[in-house]
């Protein structure tokens, strides 16, 4: 009978490496400690990883997730805050970010698939195995590039035999739909230099008809961004869930008192069940949108 296991999620840390690191280092330290009783297969951060994408906040980051390195593999993506002037976003090169997370500290793990552009870790795709299943991360920039989208696109398609999940800083809203399905949704906003890129920046609704629905092996979309907690189920073109959440707490006391997500996947019962957790205040959110249970989930 296979052994659940559980995927980490750190939501926006950026308010933490600003100014409360002994929380962001109180999470990291919890999931390599709770390692082999949860059974962590993979810790996926979903961007804003520092504040003013300054170089202290980067040295605090790395120092952060470096608790991580050699117990618990991780992914990370970029968040609007980690790119461009004092993390406005104006545009998208981030070289502190490659300088503190660079190529060379991943590219020899056997969870590492590569990456979009040589020596730039802003869109990586990462292997793992859990529970006699093959999972593959595509881990994808804010608001991708077209060019982007397509070679997720192929990475994806190159791996028909693994359940899929995207990791991204915006996709899903906190009004539970994809960013930008609505007119309501400003979804090209004008204070970010990138939405006039030439090459495109696509929001969540873009992304969904540009990629995920597109294969039948997407499972999970994990974002952070904007505040709280929201959840949709897609059905791509081959009648798969695509099940897609947003949880981010950075509005909360400390910059998010520490909660972050556990997604247990249970193949035997056909169930994820997702808990909220702060180790820092030994406390969970219970709430319906934080705690609850996905049935009859496919896995192949």
């Amino acid at each position: 009978m296979p052994t659940p296991f559980t995927l980490a999620i750190l939501p926006d840390t950026q308010i933490c490496t600003e100014s409360f690191p002994h929380i962001f280092t109180a999470q990291t330290q919890w999931i390599t400690q709770n390692r082999d009783e949860h059974n962590i297969a993979f810790t996926l951060h979903e961007g804003d990883i520092t504040n003013k994408n300054d170089d202290h906040q980067w040295r605090v980051a790395a120092d952060c997730m470096s608790v991580l390195d050699g117990k618990v593999p991780y992914a990370l993506v970029l968040g609007n805050h980690d790119m461009g002037t004092g993390g406005t976003c104006d545009v998208r090169d981030s070289p502190l970010f490659n300088e503190y997370f660079p190529v060379s500290r991943y590219e020899s793990l056997p969870t590492f698939g590569g990456m979009f552009e040589p020596d730039k870790m802003e869109n990586t795709y990462h292997r793992f195995e859990a529970a006699g299943t093959g999972w593959l991360i595509v881990a994808l920039e804010f608001q991708p590039r077209d060019r982007v989208l397509q070679w997720a696109n192929d990475i994806i398609a190159s791996h028909p035999d693994r359940h899929v999940l995207m990791l991204t800083h915006s996709h899903v809203c906190n009004d539970a739909t994809l960013y930008g399905s609505s007119p309501d949704h400003n979804s090209k906003p004008g204070g970010f230099g990138i939405a006039t890129d030439p090459e495109g920046a696509n929001d969540g609704q873009e992304t969904w008809v540009k990629t995920l629905r597109r294969h039948e092996n997407v499972r999970f979309v994990f974002n952070g961004h904007f505040l709280g907690s929201a959840r949709t189920v897609g059905t791509g073109n081959e009648g798969n869930a695509v099940h897609q959440m947003l949880s981010n707490y950075q509005d909360m006391d400390e910059g998010g008192s520490g909660y972050l997500r556990l997604v247990k996947c249970d193949p035997s019962s056909r169930t994820v069940s997702v808990k909220t957790y702060s180790p820092y205040l030994d406390s969970y959110l219970t709430d319906p949108s934080n705690e609850f249970t996905l049935e009859n989930f496919d896995f192949g």
